[in-house]
């Protein structure tokens, strides 16, 4: 049956309407927008979606209806029109000062059915302190770990071992998180965050060495289809140097997978409120792994999963609203995704909106670069690589990655 779909991804929707962008999370946001656009579209389906007044209309995917927003009042009001002309919604969104939940709450609101977690357990995966108490309770690996108020954190961190990681406890992203070697280094980032930080909250936790990594899967009443294991590359700063997820691989095969793939399973089962995408990370270790964050949304790795499973795999999402899960297409090959970091620029600006027009048509570029107004920066393009190994996805990644510089042309074809 053809649904029409609201497709909501915070960033590009406008919810940042009336504030400055992190060019990196935007570049996210637009990826995992743009790949479930497009599987949605190849199994039938019609999409609707919200876009921010600041990007351009040539960099739009084409779907069956978009509202442009300026405002956050703009914003409220295409919210409740789509929510209106919508079968269900699919909600992408951080989980940062409780945004995601907000988000599913508001469109709830108005009516209609949102394919993810019900709002109380949205609120439970956002927060990392009640995270680590889930997994104490399943009995699955937790690192030492206090949380509180930023000004008391230095006062409770003494049973802690460094290296260790101070977060927000709401964050997602790696945003405003750290790795610190000693005292000397955690009370030099807590004055610098002091009086800066909109949520006092955060979490002081014992440093897990190992591989990053995530599941993602489909989720419906507490029962689970894989999607894929991941790879994560994701770089912890230091004090005063900036963390972030800067892509990843799909499939990931590590020995300890399948133990990743069973403790995920463990937490699905307890949490019965969540439905659709979700991706689980952990921090795989020999053939142990520990959890880290619960995502109840979908996750970038969706780019490398729409190369693997095929174009129709994210539209699968949809039927974990009713009926029994849906029977996944096989994997196939492996897939490399990242955000383009060395994209050229040229100094006409006058030219990029149409140079980046031709970028994203480019195959294997996931979501257009996008020149900012007023000279706010560049959001750079996420790409990705398929083949048959890892080798040939790492080399057929570095092969899209050169056809966007001769398409700028900064090299000869």
């Amino acid at each position: 049956m053809t649904m029409r779909v609201f497709v909501y991804e915070h960033i590009t929707a406008g919810g940042l309407a009336e504030e400055n962008w992190d060019l990196s999370f935007a570049a996210q946001g637009f990826a995992m927008l743009s790949s479930l656009t497009r599987s949605l579209k190849h199994a039938g389906h019609e999409v609707i979606v919200a876009f921010d007044s600041r990007i351009s209309e040539k960099l739009i995917p084409h779907t069956a209806r978009r509202e442009r927003v300026a405002s956050l009042s703009d914003w409220s009001e295409a919210i409740s029109s789509l929510s209106e002309d919508a079968d269900s919604a699919i909600v992408i969104a951080p989980e940062d000062e409780g945004i995601l939940t907000d988000v599913l709450a508001r469109i709830r609101a108005d009516g209609l059915e949102v394919i993810g977690p019900d709002n109380e357990t949205s609120a439970l995966c956002s927060d990392k302190v009640m995270c680590t108490e889930l997994y104490s309770e399943l009995s699955l690996p937790v690192p030492a770990t206090v949380s509180a108020n930023l000004d008391q954190i230095l006062d409770k961190s003494s049973g802690i071992e460094y290296p260790a990681v101070l977060k927000p406890a709401v964050s997602s992203g790696a945003i405003h998180t750290s790795r610190v070697s000693d005292e000397t280094e955690l009370e030099w980032l807590v004055n610098r965050f002091r009086g800066s930080m909109r949520s006092p909250r955060f979490v002081l936790q014992e440093f897990v060495e190992g591989v990053d990594s995530s599941v993602s899967l489909l989720v419906k009443d507490g029962q689970m289809h894989v999607l894929s294991v991941n790879r994560q590359h994701v770089s912890l700063g230091r004090p005063g140097s900036i963390s972030g997820y800067h892509g990843g691989e799909s499939p990931f095969v590590h020995p300890a997978s399948e133990k990743a793939v069973s403790d995920a399973k463990k937490i699905i089962e307890s949490l019965p409120g969540l439905k659709g995408y979700v991706g689980i990370d952990f921090v795989l270790q020999g053939e142990q792994a520990v959890p880290m964050d619960i995502n109840p949304r979908v996750t970038v790795s969706a780019v490398g999963i729409e190369r693997t499973r095929g174009p129709k795999a994210l539209a699968r999402i949809l039927d974990c609203a009713e009926g029994a899960l849906p029977e996944l297409p096989p994997s196939r090959g492996f897939s490399r995704f990242e955000e383009y970091l060395d994209l050229p620029t040229s100094a006409d600006t006058s030219t990029l909106e149409d140079d980046y027009a031709r970028v994203m048509v480019i195959p294997g570029v996931v979501s257009p670069p996008m020149l900012l107004p007023g000279g706010k920066g560049t959001v750079r393009p996420y790409v990705c690589g398929w083949g048959l190994s890892r080798e040939e996805a790492r080399m057929d990644l570095a092969a899209v990655e050169k056809q966007v510089d001769q398409r700028l042309g900064v090299v000869s074809p």
